[in-house]
């Protein structure tokens, strides 16, 4: 079993870097079919609760993958940073089947388009890579190994 301590730390770290790229994204009016904090709010059936979905992606992101990342890592092929691509494929699966259809959208956005799914992959690898580089370095990094007076 991994840490998984660090295991939520690279989670908030991973989530925190997709959720930059979500406000970006949304800011600058690309995608605006991809709004996943508008997908949270319905899913939750809150639609004017946007304080609520960005606490639940985090705890999506941080409590769920984070620690789930941290036990099932050590069991994954390659270095880490691919452990957490392959990691991720699995939680956009999650989304694709599972939460889409919490939103009221169909199973893979079926007959919305590729947009969807293709976006939400992009940002999933996104964060797993972040998530298994950022566990890696959490795991591997000590104190001693910097040198405070270069």
């Amino acid at each position: 079993m991994g840490d998984v301590t660090k295991g939520v730390q690279a989670g908030f770290i991973a989530t925190v870097v997709i959720s930059i790229i979500m406000v970006v994204q949304h800011a600058l009016g690309f995608l605006p079919q991809v709004n996943i904090i508008a997908m949270w709010m319905s899913a939750a059936g809150m639609p004017n609760s946007p304080g609520i979905a960005w606490i639940l992606h985090f705890a999506m992101g941080v409590g769920l993958w984070g620690t789930i990342f941290s036990v099932v890592s050590p069991h994954l092929p390659g270095p880490h940073w691919f452990r957490g691509a392959v990691f991720s494929v699995f939680t956009w699966l999650a989304m694709m089947t599972l939460f889409l259809t919490a939103a009221g959208l169909p199973v893979f956005a079926v007959g919305l388009g590729p947009t969807i799914p293709v976006a939400t992959l992009v940002l999933h690898l996104i964060f797993g890579l972040v998530l298994g580089e950022t566990y890696h370095l959490l795991l591997h990094y000590t104190s001693s190994e910097v040198d405070e007076n270069a």
